[in-house]
Order: structure tokens, then C-alpha cells, then sequence
């Protein structure tokens, strides 16, 4: 292994936290071989710079609380970044803590304030989409559009 790449993966683990496939990326832009990709990956997790489990968690922490995602979107985009199935499941029950239905409320009572000129089925049904692009479940997000006036 070569101390630079090295040295380049931890600096790049360090500035915020990733997953495998990013590393993998990473590595694949610095002509690593794919034979010597695992070594690169087992010593970055020995040296606690690359965890998937910590990754997973803060991800669906930060993309809640930053970008008030829900749990679809969140799920969609760590399946992306070829999280396992597990933790994925592990990282979604983070959401169980957060505010995750009153943050939806909020953010539908928010959107139809601001829609202009617009009949109450169409502000409606344009909150709706709008929560749907966000990630939320249909039937939750139904729920709190009966509520809109």
C-alpha cells in the first residue's frame, strides 16, 4: 500500500464522514487497483476513519434535520450509495427520536401559506407533491393535508 493514497483516503474520511462506495470512487479517480481496494478499505475501518454504521446514522440524522427528508427518500438515496439492507433499517429507526410527523406538518402548513391564487385543492394537492419529492409516506402525508385550510 502506498503511504500518499493513504494518506489522501484518511484526509478525505477526516473532512466528513462517507461510505464504502465513495471510497471506492475516491480510490477509482486515484487509479487504485481493484485488487488492492480491500486493503485500502480494511485499513481505514482498523483505523476507524471509514464506518458504515456511523455513516448511515448521521446521514439520515443530517438529511432529516437539514433538508426535512422522510424516511422514502432517505431510504432511496443510502440504497444509492449501496448501504446494506440492515443498516439501512438500523439507520431509518434513528427517525423513531426526531420530530419526524410534526416536522411534516409544519413544513405542509408552511408550503400552503405561501401558494398564491391558487383554490384550496390545487394549494392541496401541490403540498402533496411536494411532500411526496421530500420522501414522506403517502398515507402519513394524506393524513396531515385533510387537516390544511
Amino acid at each position: 500500500m502506498k503511504s500518499e493514497v493513504l494518506q489522501k483516503l484518511a484526509r478525505y474520511c477526516a473532512y466528513q464522514e462517507r461510505c464504502k462506495w465513495e471510497i471506492q470512487v475516491k480510490m477509482d479517480s486515484f487509479l487504485v487497483l481493484p485488487e488492492d481496494q480491500q486493503a485500502y478499505l480494511d485499513w481505514l475501518e482498523d483505523n476507524n476513519y471509514l464506518n458504515q454504521e456511523r455513516f448511515a446514522r448521521l446521514f439520515v440524522r443530517s438529511k432529516f434535520n437539514q433538508k426535512s427528508w422522510g424516511r422514502n427518500k432517505i431510504k432511496f438515496e443510502l440504497k444509492r450509495l449501496q448501504v446494506s439492507d440492515a443498516l439501512v433499517q438500523t439507520a431509518l429507526s434513528e427517525l423513531r427520536e426526531l420530530p419526524y410527523e410534526s416536522t411534516l406538518e409544519s413544513m405542509l402548513n408552511e408550503k400552503f401559506k405561501h401558494l398564491k391564487d391558487l383554490n384550496d385543492w390545487a394549494k392541496k394537492q401541490k403540498c402533496y407533491q411536494y411532500a411526496m419529492r421530500k420522501g414522506f409516506e403517502p398515507d402519513l402525508i394524506s393524513l396531515y393535508i385533510q387537516q390544511l385550510n
